[in-house]
């Protein structure tokens, strides 16, 4: 798995979405916050999924897809804290995902549910990857 590839894909997805969620603002209620959060770690835990059926034909094993998730759930978590924390002057949609005070028992409890969430979305969009690639592989369309 590339952890760089996955970061790349999190942050172009997560900027992509505070656009969207920016020029949206008005239209479409609360879209920002699921879209900004979840969707990324989706969108790369998917591409990694794809990527390393494409590139070993096989299913990881059960202990090499965890420690991805792992990784892949830390990496998810660092980087929606810096976008929340640190990126708000970039897009000011970013600011609105800290809607805690840094450390603040708020902020720790949310920091579970979103590592959590990240958890499971990795874990789960990287199989649906790894088994659509290998679904494409089967019926013979490789590229």
């Amino acid at each position: 798995m590339n952890y760089l590839r996955y970061a790349l894909v999190f942050l172009a997805v997560a900027f992509g979405a505070g656009l969207v969620v920016r020029l949206l603002e008005g239209r479409v209620s609360e879209l920002g916050a699921s879209t900004q959060l979840l969707v990324p770690a989706m969108i790369a835990a998917l591409i990694e999924g794809q990527r390393h059926a494409r590139t070993h034909r096989a299913r990881p094993a059960r202990a090499e897809i965890w420690g991805f998730v792992w990784i892949a759930t830390a990496l998810a978590t660092g980087l929606n804290l810096a976008l929340a924390y640190l990126a708000g002057g970039l897009l000011p949609e970013f600011g609105k995902l800290a809607i805690a005070h840094f450390a603040s028992q708020q902020f720790l409890i949310l920091l579970g549910i979103y590592t959590g969430a990240y958890l499971i979305s990795n874990r789960f969009f990287f199989g649906i990857g790894v088994s659509t690639e290998l679904g494409r592989q089967a019926r013979g369309n490789d590229r």
